[in-house]
């Protein structure tokens, strides 16, 4: 099964670069374990800039990893299904050029695959600030359960 994550956020507003974050430590994984059915893409806050990446790789499964209100305590995560970010997205809290269910939308109409978010609950979005304590810690959780997800898959 061939996987795209897309890290999603503002490195410079503190726990909104959360998805950006992950990414770039996800990207070392797949690198170091010579991951071939694992392509990851640091978005950063233009996601819908990967929208022709993501359908020219053809994948069975592209993941969003984002910040995600979805009134959880900051550091929770949860992995979203199409229909349920559908549900949530007026609580996503969009730093991006274009809005997340958009972007999803595009690769949908251009290729059919599974498509989920990861979201993360943030506690604040200061800029130019340090992620907080609680997404410091939750990060490595976070990249452990994706390479838990791309290895069983």
């Amino acid at each position: 099964m061939k996987i795209v994550i897309l890290g999603v956020g503002n490195p410079l507003r503190s726990d909104d670069g959360i998805g950006s974050i992950v990414a770039q430590e996800i990207l070392r994984f797949a690198q170091n374990d010579k991951l071939e059915n694992l392509i990851v893409y640091d978005c950063e806050t233009t996601p819908e800039n990967y929208i022709d990446k993501v359908v020219d790789a053809k994948p069975d499964w592209a993941i969003f990893v984002d910040a995600c209100n979805y009134n959880a305590k900051p550091g929770d995560f949860k992995l979203f299904e199409e229909d349920e970010i559908k549900d949530i997205s007026y609580r996503l809290l969009s730093t991006h050029t274009l809005p997340l269910t958009l972007t999803i939308e595009l690769i949908k109409k251009q290729h059919n695959c599974r498509i989920s978010l990861l979201g993360i609950q943030p506690k604040y979005f200061t800029m130019g600030a340090d992620l907080s304590a609680e997404l410091s810690y939750t990060k490595g959780k976070v990249v452990e359960f994706i390479k838990k997800l791309v290895k069983s898959n």
